[in-house]
């Protein structure tokens, strides 16, 4: 009976062995494998969908991992996952992973990689990997409100007006382009619609294909956008300005008096000389003279009324005209007409003054009134010890103490801002070589070392300039001995 009993249950023993192996090898997961990705471009806050085989079931039982060529690997949580689809929301701290070019991230492509019961084999192939961009600005809406609405406020219904959100486009138009008729600002970049397009239309003007006749509004990069969120930033006519500060200038133009009419816009990021008129031939010359200027024949009134017309520096013997920047007792040329810097007769819209302050707007914005300038043009000199405030080119006082910026002194040294926009003004020397001989230089060049954002340069005994200079780790003009190792040459340094 024994016998038999064994005899019975070996071949049941071996089954359920057998059957055992069997289920390990079923619960043994594969790697997961993706076949389709979906959108192939795609943006931060979006959702993509993974399509492919042997994913884990359940919310957040999936991990996509995104990669860009040459980065970090990123690991994100899928809310969504069955065996063959995988929803998963692209993160904001993805947004930290994408390029950057010219200082704004920009639309990356990333690999993608699934982690589930197990690591996919391998990221996705160039086809099968996403392009993936900043968060997209508000998509466009149709017309958002009824006809018996009022979209922008102004007590007129819609039905009685042809420009329902008042940016200057008709709102047929805006419905052509894809632009919403009831938002100023489609695309939430605090630049209205009428002046993205009208400054995209002057940029495609290249005045000579067709002279005096425009070509249409382009709606793609990159050109000025009504419908691109991230191109405020963007200079794009090369005047030094970005479009968002020329839209500024244009709206202290309107505030001022100047027509809103977007067929020639006072300020345009189309174009260097909004100001123009055209020749016989249709095409754009540059008509705002730099003699004359109304905003500089503004700053002199002011210059009268308040007192400033002539000043005393530190080191002069009697007054003089707050224009004399090099105190030779004679205003010359280029002393009067600083801002045309390029000195061909006509202002540029960078080299005009639209608060009438005596300081140009591109110097305000990105040049000599701002301490960025100052280090990076002369990166051998220490800089002060704390920055002061830079001007605004759209308001006249940027302090709020009731002198004009051009006038004023950002560091309180006695020197008034526009006595200290360049060395080589004050100096009267010749722009000079690197190279230069140290013998054949100016033998006293400390006048001529001004910095608007240094209490010490010129006058290192100014009444601002700190009376206890510390060892080691001084600012101009006490970066060199005895108060550290390694002077600099101040010959190099008035240059400009």
């Amino acid at each position: 009976m024994t016998a038999a009993l064994g005899a019975l249950l070996t071949p049941a023993a071996a089954g359920a062995v057998t059957g055992h192996a069997s289920a390990s090898h079923k619960k043994k997961a594969k790697a997961p494998v993706v076949t389709a990705v979906s959108p192939l471009n795609a943006a931060v806050g979006e959702t993509l969908t993974l399509r492919g085989r042997y994913f884990a079931r359940g919310a957040n039982k999936n991990s996509v991992v995104f990669k860009r060529d040459g980065g970090k690997a990123v690991f994100v949580k899928a809310g969504i996952g069955t065996a063959k689809l995988i929803k998963v929301a692209i993160p904001a701290k993805l947004a930290d992973s994408l390029t950057v070019r010219n200082s704004a991230p920009v639309e990356t492509r990333f690999r993608l990689r699934v982690l589930s019961k197990r690591f996919g084999k391998r990221f996705t192939r160039t086809s099968l990997s996403p392009v993936i961009g900043p968060v997209r600005p508000p998509a466009p809406q149709s017309k958002a409100a009824a006809d018996d609405g009022d979209c922008n406020g102004d007590g007129v219904l819609n039905k009685n007006t042809t420009d329902d959100d008042a940016d200057g486009l008709p709102d047929d138009l805006e419905l052509r382009i894809g632009t919403d008729p009831c938002k100023f600002d489609s695309d939430g970049d605090k630049v209205s619609d009428g002046f993205e397009y009208r400054s995209a239309v002057d940029l495609n003007d290249d005045d000579y294909q067709s002279p005096d006749s425009s070509l249409p509004y382009p709606g793609k990069r990159p050109y000025p956008n009504p419908l691109d969120g991230t191109d405020a930033t963007t200079d794009f006519d090369g005047d030094g300005l970005d479009m968002n500060v020329e839209y500024k200038l244009w709206q202290l133009t309107l505030k001022n008096g100047a027509s809103s009419d977007l067929g020639q816009l006072s300020y345009s990021d189309g174009l260097k000389y909004s100001v123009y008129t055209r020749d016989a031939n249709g095409r754009r010359i540059p008509a705002l003279n730099a003699a004359n200027y109304d905003k500089s024949n503004d700053f002199d009134s002011w210059l009268g009324q308040s007192g400033y017309t002539t000043v005393r520096l530190p080191g002069d013997t009697g007054p003089r005209s707050i224009y004399d920047v090099n105190r030779d007792g004679v205003i010359s040329p280029s002393e009067r007409y600083y801002l045309d810097r390029d000195g061909n007769g006509y202002l540029s819209d960078d080299e005009r003054d639209e608060d009438a302050d005596g300081l140009s707007n591109w110097d305000e914005v990105n040049g000599r009134m701002t301490s960025a300038y100052w280090g990076a043009r002369y990166n051998r000199e220490t800089p002060f010890r704390f920055t002061y405030a830079g001007t605004d080119p759209v308001d006249v006082d940027s302090d709020g103490d009731g002198v004009r910026d051009g006038a004023d002194d950002q560091d309180h040294d006695d020197f008034p801002n526009i006595n200290e926009l360049s060395r080589q003004k004050v100096t009267g020397r010749p722009f000079d070589s690197l190279t230069l001989d140290k013998a054949l230089a100016n033998p006293n060049p400390g006048y001529g070392r001004v910095n608007p954002f240094n209490p010490c340069l010129p006058d290192r005994d100014s009444r601002t300039c700190p009376t206890y200079i510390p060892f080691g780790s001084s600012w101009a003009p006490f970066d060199g001995p005895p108060y550290s190792a390694e002077g600099n040459d101040p010959n190099y340094l008035v240059l400009n």
